[in-house]
C-alpha cells in the first residue's frame, strides 16, 4: 500500500512590479506563487512522495 499526502492550506499570489517601480507607476507586474504549505507540497512531489 502505498501511503499518500494530502496537504491543505492558500496559495499565495504576490504581483511585483519590476525594477523599482512603485506599483501604481507599473504597466506590467511579475508573477510569484508562494506559501509554508505549497513549499512543503511541491519540495514533498519532488523528493518523489505522491
Amino acid at each position: 500500500m502505498t501511503k499518500k499526502v494530502v496537504t491543505f492550506g492558500e496559495i499565495m499570489l504576490r504581483l511585483a512590479p519590476p525594477g523599482f517601480l512603485r506599483f501604481s507607476q507599473a504597466s506590467s507586474f511579475d508573477v510569484v506563487y508562494g506559501g509554508g504549505e505549497s513549499n512543503v507540497a511541491v519540495s514533498l512531489a519532488n523528493y518523489g512522495v505522491p
